[in-house]
């Protein structure tokens, strides 16, 4: 049963539940949204609606919908494998006919670490 359950059995609105637990309406709002919320709000929360903080944070964990953490994972895949090619570009001589990024001196400091971990065998 989600915070947003629990509020609702006893017929309450988000506004009343935060008067009767002293948090603001939208800290309510942010948390039935899916935030996490602090260990004070937990504390308030259980005492309101009558349960124990362990149970909020075991309901709010098993309540997190699975497609908007895997949405979520996938996109910071996305930044990540966008991040290593860019890298990567840099890291690279630039391909016939394109601008050098990097500049002469940058360039040759990238060929002195090269040669360096290839003497260490990395």
């Amino acid at each position: 049963m989600s915070i947003r359950q629990r509020r609702l059995d006893k017929g309450w609105s988000q506004e009343e539940l935060a008067r009767h637990s002293g948090l603001s309406t939208r800290t309510i709002q942010r948390i039935e949204a899916g935030q996490t919320p602090g260990l004070e709000s937990l504390k308030c929360l259980a005492a309101v609606l009558e349960t124990s903080i362990s149970t909020l944070v075991q309901e709010q964990t098993m309540s997190t919908p699975k497609s908007e953490k895997q949405n979520h994972d996938l996109m910071i895949n996305q930044i990540e494998l966008e991040a290593i090619e860019f890298a990567q570009s840099i890291l690279n001589r630039p391909k016939k006919g394109r601008a050098d990024p990097l500049s002469k001196i940058e360039r040759d400091a990238i060929q002195y670490a090269k040669n360096l971990l290839k003497k260490f065998n990395v």
